[in-house]
């Protein structure tokens, strides 16, 4: 009776060979005909095998990194051994998505992303994620590399009534390990307005420092000098708000100014004064005149007296 083999030929993704792998040959009926694990080359016979159709089941992945195959279904044929490599996956990663509100941290049901696999070509290995009413989402994450596979997750729609992040999240999925994208969105509620402050009404009553008011002692030293005040400040701190002018004073004299009663007076006595001096200087030239005169009269009579 003729009989068969079969060598299978194990690896990992990138092709490395993996011992302790763990498989098995069942018949038609679900009956194992052999079994045994791979060796330090990453390969296991089985010899010695009824031609015909068996069934390939793989136990153990003989690695904590590694996934394994399904099952599948083998054909034995007579003679040398028949080679069936197979290559376990790396374990898938386990990604949570969680999308919060920025200001609370509640989670958000809703949200929408997009998680792509970096470099990835036509949109191969490209899916979508939505939060459910705990504001998570989840699902494995393939990885290609024992050091890792690097994923970029874009939020592409916000829950109503807030924005989306619009920073992308990038994370590397190591076999068999979870990893986590967090968004935070913000609402597009419009925050309270602020009552504004009132502003002061009334001005500083306090002088600058560097704008003295002058005293009334002042003002009254000026005047009794005979000048008005020199400065717009004085004659404005001097004058009533509704300045009246003194109906008793003559015609031609000054208007009031708003000046004290005291400058009044001197003003009004210089004025006496001066007319008074000017009546004398007038009186004393016609004198003066009159003798001139009286004398030129007896002079020419003496002369007339002389000359009878």
């Amino acid at each position: 009776m003729e009989i068969g083999s079969l060598r299978v030929i194990k690896s990992d993704p990138e092709g490395n060979p993996v011992s302790g792998t763990g498989f098995q040959l069942l018949d038609p009926e679900g009956k194992t005909i052999a079994s045994g694990k791979t060796g330090s080359d990453g390969t296991l016979t089985f010899s010695h095998l009824t031609p015909g159709i068996a069934r390939l089941k793989e136990t153990a992945s003989g690695s904590p990194l590694l996934g394994t195959v399904p099952d599948q279904d083998v054909v034995i044929v007579p003679g040398p051994p028949t080679d069936l490599p197979i290559t376990d996956p790396y374990k898938a990663a386990a990604l949570t998505l969680k999308v919060t509100d920025k200001t609370t941290g509640k989670g958000l049901v809703g949200a929408v992303a997009n998680v792509i696999p970096k470099g990835a070509k036509d949109d191969k290995g490209v899916f979508t994620l939505t939060t459910g009413t705990d504001g998570t989402a989840k699902a494995p994450l393939p990885v290609g590399m024992k050091r890792g596979t690097t994923y970029t997750i874009t939020q592409v729609k916000a829950p109503a009534g807030y924005r989306p992040q619009t920073a992308s999240v990038e994370v590397t999925a190591v076999p068999g390990q979870h990893v986590t994208a967090s968004f935070a969105n913000t609402s597009t509620a419009a925050p309270p307005t602020r009552e504004p402050t009132a502003r002061p009404t009334n001005r500083p009553t306090t002088p600058a420092p560097d704008q003295p008011i002058p005293s009334s002692t002042s003002s009254t030293r000026h005047s009794s000098e005979g000048a008005l005040p020199s400065s717009p400040a004085s004659i404005e701190a001097d004058t009533p708000s509704n300045p009246v002018m003194n109906s008793t004073s003559p015609t031609d004299s000054l208007a009031d100014t708003g000046a004290s009663s005291t400058t009044s007076v001197l003003l009004f006595g210089g004025a006496a004064f001066l007319l008074a001096g000017a009546a004398a200087f007038c009186l004393a030239r016609f004198r003066t005149k009159t003798g001139d005169a009286q004398n030129a009269v007896g002079t020419g009579k003496h002369r007339n007296s002389r000359s009878g």
